[in-house]
Parts: C-alpha cells; sequence; structure tokens
C-alpha cells in the first residue's frame, strides 16, 4: 500500500510540474557525452528523458540525478550534433527543440532579429516581416537566431504571443530570446513570456562564448539584482567571449559610429554630454539613470571582463555603434514595428579571440513572406530579395511533395519526427515571387464578406470590406480583389482580409482566395436593373489551385494595410454567409430562408391538472382502504 502511495505521488509530482529551463528560445548547450541540468517549477521524478528531432531519435538520456526541481542529464557521446526537443517520461514533458547538441569550436555566426512587434498592423501585419526573417535565418550561414526583445506588441495580449510561436517556430536553427517592455506591457511579471517563451533572464555557455540575456525591463533599466547575477556569472567564467543581450541599449547614438572611453562612473555624465554641443545629449541612454548605480555597476562589470558584444533594439531606427574600450554596443532597427519604410536585421560573426565583425543593417521593407498550412498542404507566397537557393523550414504536418505555383521550387529533403510532431522540409527555391504549395495542394476555401463600411457609402467616402477565408485544407495566403492581392490583417488571432477604396459610384467587387470561386459584392445601388442571380462567374485576375501559370501578383497597397482601429465584433451582421452570395445593395441581399415562424399549436391538457386528478384519486384509494379497516 505504501509503494502505491509512494508511486501516487511521483505521478502527480510529474504532471504537476513544468518546465522552466531549458525552453525552445533558451536551448541547452551540451556536447555530445556532456550533462546539462533541466529545472522545472516545482519537485519532479524523471524517469526516462529523451532527444528527438526530424529525422533522428528518440535518443535515450541517462538521469544522472533528480533532487527537487533539478534534473541532471547525460547526452550519449555519439549523439549527432543538431537542435533537439526534450522529452521526459515519454511526453508527459515535453519542449521543442530545448537542447543544442553542439561542438562550436570555431566563429559564432549570428543573426540579430529584435522589436517583432507581432500584434502591429501598419503596411501589413507584422507577422510576415516575422516570417520572412525566420526564413532568411533559415536560408543563411547563421548558427544561432537572437531575438532582443518586444517578441509581443502587447505582452498581455496572448494571442500575441501565440502567433510568434506559431511563426518562430518554423526555425531551424537554435533561438535565444529575451523580453523588451512592450512584453512587459499589460503583463509585467511576464507570466505569458514566461508561459510562451521561457525565462527572461539567462546564461549559456556555448563552447568558447558566454551568451547572457538581460531583462531591461519596461521602464529600460536593470534591477540590482540582475546586476548582482551579471556579476556572479562573469566572474565564473573570466576567459570566455562575452556576449550580452538586453532590449534598451546601454549606449546609443542614431546613425552613430562612436568610439569612446570609460575609466570610472565619473564618465557618466561626460558620456551624456554631447562634446560638440550641438546636441542636448550623447551616448548615455538615460532611462538606464533610472538606476543609476546598477548601470555604473554594469559598465563597470562590463569593461573590467572585457565584453565583446552588447546588443540591442527598442530604438526602431535602430543602427548604432558605439565602441567603449574596445567593447562594442550595437543597436539594431525593428523588424516589424512602427517605423517610417526601413525594417530590417543585423548579422554578426564574433571569434574565440574575441574579435568582433559587425554588418550593415539590412534594409528590408519591401520583402515579406506568407506561410499558411491545414491538414493536407502548407503554402509559402515569398517576395524577398534574401530568400533564395536552399530553404529550410520545419512545419506541424507531414506533407509530400512541394508544387511550385509561382517561381521555382524543389524539394531536396524532407525528415519526420520520430513522434510526428513537425517536419522539416529543405526546397530549393529562385524567383521574385515564389509561391508554392507542400503536400497534397487541392484547395478549397470559403470566402465571405463580414463587414461593410459604411453601409450606404457617398462620393468620397472610404469604402472598407472586411473578409474572412478559410481553407482548413492548405490555408489562405491571400485573396483577390478586382485583380489586387489584400493580404490578411490580424487584429485577432484568426485573419482577417481588410480591402479598401475611395467610393466614387456604384462597384462590382469580384473577390476570390486561391482555387476558390469567386464572391461578387456589390457597392452602391447598382445603375441599371440587376439579374436575379449573379452573373459574375468567372474569377478576374484570380489565383487558381488548378494553373500553374504565373499568377498576377500586384504590390502591397492601402487595400492591404488596416489602420489603427479596433477589431470590429466578428461575424455579428454578416452581409454575405455563401461563397456566391452576391451583395447588390448597401442592405444586404437576403442568401438564406427567413428564421422560421412559430405556428399555434392546438392546446394541450394542462400537465398540472393531470397530476391534481392522480393526486386525487390515489387519495381517494387510501381513504377508502382505511375506512375498510375500521
Amino acid at each position: 500500500m505504501r509503494s502505491l502511495l509512494l508511486l501516487f505521488l511521483a505521478t502527480a509530482l510529474v504532471f504537476s510540474a513544468s518546465l522552466v529551463d531549458p525552453r525552445w528560445a533558451v536551448p541547452a548547450y551540451v556536447t555530445p557525452g556532456g550533462t546539462f541540468n533541466a529545472t522545472f517549477d516545482g519537485p519532479v521524478m524523471v524517469k526516462t528523458a529523451e532527444l528527438a528531432a526530424p529525422g533522428v531519435g528518440p535518443i535515450r538520456l541517462e538521469v544522472v540525478s533528480t533532487s527537487g526541481a533539478v534534473a541532471t542529464l547525460r547526452v550519449p557521446p555519439g549523439t549527432p550534433v543538431g537542435l533537439y526537443d526534450l522529452v521526459i517520461n515519454g511526453g508527459e514533458v515535453y519542449e521543442p527543440k530545448a537542447v543544442w547538441v553542439g561542438n562550436v569550436t570555431g566563429p559564432l555566426r549570428i543573426i540579430q532579429l529584435t522589436d517583432v512587434h507581432v500584434g502591429v498592423e501598419l503596411d501589413m501585419a507584422s507577422v510576415y516581416r516575422l516570417i520572412h526573417g525566420v526564413l532568411v535565418a533559415n536560408s543563411g550561414p547563421y548558427d544561432v537566431i537572437f531575438f532582443t526583445g518586444d517578441l509581443a506588441d502587447v505582452g498581455g495580449q496572448v494571442w500575441h504571443y501565440a502567433l510568434f510561436v506559431r511563426y518562430a517556430s518554423m526555425a531551424t536553427k537554435p533561438v535565444f530570446a529575451i523580453p523588451g517592455n512592450h512584453d512587459h506591457a499589460g503583463d509585467d511579471p511576464l507570466v505569458n513570456y514566461r508561459r510562451f517563451v521561457g525565462p527572461p533572464v539567462w546564461y549559456r555557455v556555448v563552447g568558447p562564448y558566454l551568451i547572457i540575456g538581460l531583462d531591461s525591463g519596461e521602464n529600460g533599466f536593470l534591477t540590482d539584482g540582475q546586476v548582482k547575477l551579471y556579476e556572479e556569472v562573469l566572474k565564473r567564467y573570466p576567459d570566455k567571449v562575452k556576449i550580452v543581450l538586453v532590449h534598451h541599449p546601454p549606449f546609443y547614438l542614431q546613425n552613430g559610429y562612436v568610439v569612446e572611453t570609460y575609466r570610472g562612473p565619473q564618465d557618466v555624465d561626460r558620456l551624456n554630454r554631447d562634446p560638440t554641443g550641438r546636441r542636448s545629449y550623447y551616448i548615455v541612454y538615460t532611462s538606464y539613470l533610472q538606476n543609476r548605480p546598477a548601470y555604473e555597476k554594469f559598465l563597470d562589470l562590463t569593461i573590467r571582463y572585457k565584453v565583446a558584444l552588447v546588443m540591442a533594439g527598442h530604438v526602431h531606427s535602430g543602427n548604432s555603434t558605439i565602441v567603449i574600450n574596445g567593447t562594442y554596443f550595437v543597436t539594431t532597427r525593428t523588424l516589424g514595428g512602427s517605423i517610417d519604410t526601413s525594417h530590417g536585421f543585423r548579422t554578426y560573426v564574433v571569434y574565440p579571440d574575441g574579435r568582433v565583425e559587425v554588418s550593415r543593417e539590412t534594409w528590408t521593407y519591401k520583402n515579406f513572406a506568407v506561410a499558411t498550412w491545414g491538414s493536407r498542404a502548407a503554402q509559402f507566397y515569398i517576395d524577398s530579395e534574401f530568400v533564395g537557393g536552399v530553404v529550410a523550414v520545419d512545419l506541424p504536418g507531414n506533407y509530400t511533395g512541394v508544387r511550385a505555383l509561382q517561381g521555382d521550387a524543389k524539394l531536396l529533403d524532407a525528415k519526420v519526427h520520430p513522434m510526428g510532431k513537425y517536419a522539416r522540409y529543405t526546397i530549393a527555391v529562385s524567383g521574385r515571387p515564389v509561391w508554392l504549395a507542400v503536400g497534397d495542394y487541392a484547395p478549397a476555401p470559403t470566402i465571405k464578406v463580414e463587414k461593410i463600411t459604411p453601409r450606404s457609402p457617398t462620393t468620397g467616402d472610404l469604402v472598407t470590406i472586411n473578409f474572412r477565408a478559410e481553407d482548413p485544407a492548405a490555408g489562405v495566403p491571400f485573396i483577390v480583389v478586382n485583380g489586387t492581392r489584400v493580404l490578411a490583417s490580424y487584429l485577432e488571432e484568426q485573419p482577417v482580409y481588410i480591402y479598401r477604396f475611395k467610393y466614387s459610384k456604384p462597384v462590382q467587387l469580384s473577390a476570390a482566395a486561391p482555387g476558390g470561386q469567386p464572391l461578387t459584392v456589390q457597392i452602391g445601388a447598382p445603375t441599371a436593373t440587376p439579374s436575379p442571380t449573379p452573373t459574375q462567374t468567372t474569377p478576374q485576375a484570380t489565383p487558381t489551385a488548378t494553373t500553374p501559370a504565373p499568377t498576377p501578383t500586384p504590390q502591397p497597397t492601402t487595400t492591404t494595410t488596416p489602420q489603427a482601429t479596433p477589431p470590429s465584433p466578428i461575424a455579428s451582421t454578416p452581409t454575405a454567409t455563401q461563397p456566391t452570395a452576391t451583395v447588390t445593395s448597401p442592405t444586404p441581399t437576403a442568401t438564406s430562408a427567413p428564421p422560421p415562424t412559430l405556428q399555434p399549436q392546438p392546446a394541450s391538457f394542462p400537465v398540472e391538472a393531470i397530476a391534481l386528478i392522480v393526486i386525487a384519486i390515489v387519495g381517494a384509494v387510501v381513504v377508502a382502504a382505511l375506512a375498510r379497516r375500521r
């Protein structure tokens, strides 16, 4: 009985504990034959642990020890290098891409993606720049991907993180992330961040390198506790080449390249004054002065321990390189957040001897990628000068084959995860744009009008039409309205397609998703009496699933750009409920039968009366029986 109770308690501990470290955005680094720790949020009993990856595994790990909430695990000596999922107790705890088995001895090639701001709508949804950045990283000569904060536009919005994880998980290389001030917005304890991403403060030893992730918080400064941890880690690994990730830049000067010296706290004021007198500021990022002692201590430690590189984001215009006593403080512009027209990323090479090569920023404003998938196929629409050649991508589906719908695409390799979690596809692509399908591409999309405003437009009004399009088999990469491609907007986790135009006269619009039937929408009263049934049966300039010929791909216009307005309640007053419905006037044409009218029914004998009669009869029988006994 006691052993059964112990088994029950052990099982309860396993099921109640969640993995805290490592996570997919802060993987453990371990060499073949080495050990790493898995930390949970409570006591845990680890019976088995395995590694798994597309085409590899599962690989059984040795459970060296378990103490409270920490389990020490050993990787077999012959384990191939790569990025692995961590599987505890047969899948009771599962974390994708949480263990990086490597043998890093040479240069570390880094791509920095910062300020993604998933949830932002500018000329297009920020997720398209995230997808593009991931594909650039997957196809480029990079060892690691660093996200330096503001992953979500509002940390309190769970769906912002859900979208970030959905598309960032396509990465085939180790990802390391830290939070930014927007990740704290509405979620200052970072509950959502920890749930979807990982620990906000961390460090990793990767071969000759020490990588440290810090959290500059919602207001842009370091806490005393973080600086203390920073000091402890630097003391523990003094001989490593040190790289620091932090969201707010400790030093910054827009479009500046400055070489300066720092001799101690007395230099903070000097570095905060422009030596030319032309500006009221210099290179100190003043938010750090809210905790000046911690800032001074951070700078002292950074210089004393000869940190090679401190990379930051936050300032969306970016492009700042400040060299202080040989340490590079580099700030990079936003990938997806608000800015003029110069979104981008930056790359680095850090060498084992401490040398740092900092590339110029790569501006990506007119480059984007769309990814969508369903039960039978996935689709990519890539309009980029930076994505080409061989691209690897992880997708949550076991698809077969690749079909080029525009440009050229060829499947080179496909590896299935041993647990069926996802598959890794290696594809050769060329052309711009490239539109390809992975899997059994047989689209069957539906499209409907969700909302039209204003309902009765007058000359000069800006008409906005919200469409919903779905295809459970392959997803919907875009829709085409009167020959114009419209990318989805994300006002919530589910996409909406927003088309806008200035009204001048009654117009008939044709909208379709690739491979689907067109939907005809009449805006304004038609000038002629319309026929009782829709006459628009042939899609105009609409890509189809059955024609491999090039599809019209106009550049995004204002019709693809949602304004910064709150989302409207969905499906409250649908103007079209079938793919072939037609709106012929500002008031939607009825497309379904009216609600059934309740017909009067013959009145039935009241149940209450029946109950009373039964009670009376039973009572009479009882009284009669009693009378006979007397």
